[in-house]
C-alpha cells in the first residue's frame, strides 16, 4: 500500500516538472519573438544591472526620469534580478548617455550583454495572459 502511494506521488511530481518545463520553453519562445519585434532598424536595447535598485520606489524614480531621456522608447523592469532593459532609438542616444543618466539619479549601473539579456527581460504580451 505504501509503495502504491509513493509511486503515485512520484508520478505526479514528474508530471509537474514536465509541464513546468514545457510552459517555460513556450514562454521563452514568446519572449524571443517579442524581442525581435521590439528591436527594429532604428531601435536598440540594452539591459542594465543596477545593484542599488530596490523595489517599486526605485522603479518609479527611474520611469519618471529615464523614461523622459531623449530617444528612450520603453523600460522593462525585473526588480528581483535588479535589471532594467531600455529600448531606445540608437540615432538619438547611446548606452553611455543612458548610463550617465542612471548615475545622475544615484544608481550604480553595469550594462549586460544586450542580445542575451533582452531575450530574458522582455515580457511578451502574448505570454502575459498565459
Amino acid at each position: 500500500m505504501k509503495f502504491k502511494i509513493f509511486s503515485v506521488v512520484m508520478a505526479m511530481m514528474v508530471a509537474t516538472f514536465v509541464i513546468e518545463a514545457q510552459t517555460q520553453k513556450k514562454a521563452e519562445s514568446c519572449t524571443n519573438d517579442a524581442a525581435k519585434k521590439e528591436v527594429n532598424n532604428n531601435n536598440s536595447a540594452v539591459t542594465f544591472y543596477i545593484s542599488n535598485m530596490h523595489g517599486e520606489h526605485c522603479q518609479s524614480i527611474i520611469e519618471k526620469n529615464i523614461g523622459l531621456e531623449k530617444g528612450v522608447k520603453d523600460l522593462k523592469f525585473d526588480l528581483e534580478a535588479q535589471k532594467v532593459t531600455v529600448v531606445y532609438n540608437a540615432q538619438k542616444t547611446n548606452i553611455e548617455t543612458l548610463k550617465k543618466a542612471f548615475e545622475k539619479l544615484g544608481y550604480e549601473t553595469k550594462a549586460l550583454d544586450s542580445a542575451a539579456a533582452e531575450v530574458k527581460q522582455v515580457k511578451a504580451k502574448c505570454c502575459a495572459s498565459k
